[in-house]
């Protein structure tokens, strides 16, 4: 944090978090957390070492080879998209890496941690499931109600002016007089 008058305007990105062992895990807009977080939230609960560093972990044959493969297999081109992303500088700096990643990288800390930071994830999962499932539960009734109102406001169309009510109400004229005429006196 900086101190006194000196401060200069940093445009920063609001990132999305989500919270394992109560420390907040940022998540950028292509899905990748931030594996940064994900090690603070680790050291802080004593499931790993402070020299277990995102970047001590990406440097294993095995986890490249993992990654060119993800990015090979999701078909990720271009510079943005990639499964990894490592920022140097700046406030978002560190390692950026999509969920299979960063659940390695959770393993990679310890069986605890792996365990946590999956059923996290497990949890977000069904919360937006039933988030989407309380989503189609609304959008079927707005769509049955707009149905059910377009086809009332087709017969109230129908009914007004110069439609149905007047029919109606020219029938009702004709049987009047035929009514008053078989009983005189009738009034209707």
């Amino acid at each position: 944090t900086r101190t006194g008058s000196h401060h200069r305007k940093v445009n920063t990105m609001k990132y999305p978090t989500v919270s394992v062992n109560g420390v907040s895990v940022r998540v950028d807009d292509y899905g990748r957390y931030s594996l940064n977080d994900l090690h603070a939230s680790a050291v802080c609960s004593g499931q790993a070492k402070e020299s277990q560093g995102p970047s001590q972990f990406l440097r294993s044959k095995r986890v490249k080879d993992f990654v060119q493969t993800l990015a090979r297999m999701q078909k990720c081109t271009l510079e943005e998209n990639q499964p990894v992303k490592v920022i140097n500088g700046g406030l978002n700096q560190g390692v950026w890496a999509l969920e299979i990643v960063a659940i390695r990288y959770a393993a990679w800390l310890s069986a605890e941690f792996e365990i946590r930071v999956y059923q996290t994830f497990q949890s977000l999962v069904r919360q937006g499931f039933d988030a989407m499932a309380r989503l189609n539960k609304i959008d079927h009734v707005i769509n049955a109600e707009t149905k059910e109102v377009s086809e009332c406001a087709s017969r109230m169309g129908k009914w007004g002016a110069g439609g149905r009510k007047r029919l109606l109400m020219a029938a009702r004229a004709r049987v009047v007089d035929e009514v008053q005429m078989y009983l005189p006196g009738f009034e209707a």
